[in-house]
């Protein structure tokens, strides 16, 4: 009977060995070897006498440990926390209670992976903000740009991009570059993309298609490494973006802009 309740939850049985490990203050690999042998030796020299202990008293024993590991500091700030962050506690907390642990633990680990994305996602999508060139002066523009607003003024639109273009941020990046008024040229500032994921290569795609059939040129600045092969992959480059217009640096871009707006 005692060993079919220890066999039934692996998963609980480990994690409160380890707890309790580290509040005994067990903080490095030999605290757990040492538990690991302890437990193997009471199993294979006293398993017997394991087996017959009644299954209310193991689980008392598992009711006490577990009160004893509960982060009661985590459910006193539960009003202060981030709501998402305290929906996935709860949720965590309730699927171990009533499912089962490694449930828990997974659906956990994937809550709070979709979370991060999404607050990712923001941010990159507020450091990536479309404006007319003439709207720099207020918003801080980078300062290899600062020449621009004297040569671009209200035909040149450029987007910034910072961080991965992947499919978290897609939605937001697509609809704000659909929003952009008329004008003549659109450079993509590329330099502080390191990685763009499939979905991220279809929104460009689908937005240059679109700024294409509008006669609008478009530029890229610091398009490199994996950003690079992957649009090369697929052709937006040299088929929507040509090769000439692929820029390494700003300063490039500006003396192709020069001429193109002939100034």
């Amino acid at each position: 009977m005692g060993a079919g309740i220890i066999g039934g939850i692996p998963g609980a049985g480990a994690t409160m060995r380890t707890v309790i490990n580290i509040n005994s203050g067990g903080r490095n690999r030999l605290s757990g070897i040492i538990a690991g042998i302890l437990l193997l030796t009471i199993l294979l020299g006293i398993g017997g006498l394991v087996g017959v202990i009644p299954n209310a008293v193991l689980a008392g024993i598992l009711i006490t440990v577990g009160i004893g590991i509960i982060d009661y500091k985590g459910l006193k700030h539960i009003r202060n926390i981030p709501r998402s962050d305290a929906v996935v506690m709860i949720i965590v907390l309730l699927l171990t209670v009533f499912v089962d642990l490694l449930i828990a633990v997974a659906a956990g680990m994937v809550l709070s992976s979709f979370l991060f994305m999404v607050k990712a996602a923001d941010l990159v999508e507020k450091a990536s903000d479309t404006k007319s060139i003439k709207e720099f002066v207020p918003e801080k523009p980078w300062d290899d740009e600062k020449s621009l607003l004297e040569i671009a003024k209200n035909n040149v639109f450029i987007k910034h991009l910072e961080g991965p273009l992947f499919f978290g941020m897609t939605s937001g990046f697509t609809e704000k570059m659909k929003s952009l008024p008329d004008v003549k040229i659109v450079i993509i500032r590329m330099g502080r993309v390191p990685y763009v994921d499939q979905s991220g290569l279809y929104a460009m795609e689908d937005i240059l298609l679109e700024l294409k059939q509008k006669d609008v040129k478009i530029a890229f600045t610091g398009l490199y490494g994996q950003a690079k092969a992957m649009f090369e992959h697929i052709d937006i480059v040299p088929d929507l973006v040509p090769v000439e217009l692929c820029f390494e640096t700003i300063n490039e871009c500006e003396l192709w802009l020069k001429k193109e707006l002939n100034q």
